[in-house]
């Protein structure tokens, strides 16, 4: 592998209180060869989930153009092994755009992508990892579709995605249970917000617990994007409470423009047993562009006052594609790209006790070039993986790089 770097070590100092967390970063590694001539890659999930960890094996999922039409790629390797396999084609001869992996059991993913206006779902077993197998490509039932999120419990697969049946898009959801020869079953099909439909609701993303399933997105019933969310009702997947707004702010003032500050992109993570985090990019301190802001979701049922998840030093630079991991053990890590070093690198802050850290850039996703578009994950054991795109300039071709990470220890 080219432009390999040594074993990195990462402190992460949590302001007012008594404890540090200590990382151990790998060194990165190429997911695809080196840049190509006029070759993109891209990491456009809805929720920014382009990678997965499924008991030993690593997946990502990207878009490339490398055969003139975008097309959506899979690499997996071994989470102890170095090296990813040859590059696998999922999608099928259409144009295909926005792939998103969810994990399932058994060394088994699920993917979803848009191609031609359709959703489409493609299962692959790895459990031979050199000869992994590929499920047929099934297209869910819809009009228009796009934009498309997977969230898996044990051997249920949740598909999210923004439908046109109109003039607007709204969020439909879909539940499917797949058989151990990774044969697909509707179990559930409905609109998560079924009033009348006001403006475009975009870019759905969900996470899942055992009795509930919480999704969030962009909206525009209010003349500029918000977001919002809904849960399902307790062992009800396809009930859903009425949507409540996310992305707020306190005694919210009349803008020089437009009708309220932009935000984009929502992401969502779930930690512990039951607890919810939204993040996303927001533009209400306008003049420095967009910031990372975020909001938990409470015990009683409402989204808390949004919180700048990046630190004061980085108030004065741009910060955007949000991807947000959580493990059941409470871990909790929001990861961004960030321009306050002059150029793009990755950073990414921890949440703890109700706090965020220091900002961090991730070493190895930062420096010389432009490194940008993170997407991240923890493994069952609370490992972190990383993949991103890197480009030697702006509007350069690209590659991906992938990183991974453990906690050391805990000290006060």
């Amino acid at each position: 592998m080219k432009n390999m770097h040594p074993v990195f070590f990462f402190c992460l100092f949590l302001p007012a209180t008594t404890y540090a967390q200590f990382w151990s970063f790998g060194t990165p590694v190429d997911v695809t060869d080196g840049y190509a001539d006029k070759v993109y890659h891209h990491l456009e999930s809805a929720g920014r989930r382009n990678i997965a960890v499924s008991s030993r094996t690593v997946a990502i999922v990207w878009e490339d153009n490398r055969n003139g039409n975008p097309s959506v790629y899979l690499s997996l390797k071994n989470k102890n092994e170095t090296d990813f396999s040859t590059e696998l084609k999922i999608s099928g001869s259409g144009e295909a755009y926005e792939p998103g992996i969810a994990a399932l059991t058994g060394n088994r993913f699920a993917v979803s992508w848009e191609e031609d206006g359709k959703v489409f779902i493609r299962v692959i077993n790895a459990q031979q990892l050199k000869s992994p197998k590929l499920a047929t490509i099934i297209q869910l039932p819809s009009k228009e579709a796009m934009q498309s999120g997977l969230t898996a419990r044990g051997d249920q697969l949740f598909v999210t995605f923004s439908e046109r049946t109109g003039r607007y898009s709204h969020i439909r959801l879909i539940q499917l249970k797949i058989d151990p020869e990774e044969n697909l079953s509707l179990l559930t099909d409905c609109i998560v917000d079924p009033a009348p439909v006001k403006d475009d609701q975009l870019y759905p993303t969900a996470v899942v617990t055992d009795k509930q399933i919480m999704i969030a997105w962009e909206d525009r019933r209010m003349g500029h994007t918000i977001i919002m969310g809904s849960l399902s009702q307790s062992g009800e997947f396809c009930q859903f409470s009425a949507p409540l707004r996310i992305s707020k702010r306190r005694g919210e003032r009349k803008l020089p423009y437009g009708k309220g500050h932009g935000v984009s992109r929502v992401a969502l993570g779930q930690y512990g047993k039951s607890d919810f985090l939204a993040a996303w990019a927001d533009k209400r301190n306008f003049r420095d562009g967009y910031d990372i802001y975020a909001s938990v979701y409470d015990k009683i049922g409402l989204w808390e006052a949004n919180s700048s998840v990046q630190d004061e030093f980085g108030g004065v630079a741009r910060q955007w594609h949000t991807t947000v991991a959580g493990h059941l053990n409470g871990r909790l890590v929001v990861a961004w790209s960030d321009e306050r070093e002059d150029s793009s690198d990755i950073f990414y802050s921890w949440f703890e006790n109700g706090e965020w850290s220091e900002d961090m850039p991730v070493p190895g996703a930062s420096g010389i070039g432009e490194e940008t578009h993170p997407s991240i994950t923890f493994d069952a054991d609370g490992n972190l993986h990383i993949a991103w795109v890197v480009r030697k300039e702006v509007g350069g071709t690209t590659r991906l790089r992938y990183m991974s990470g453990s906690l050391l220890h805990r000290s006060k």
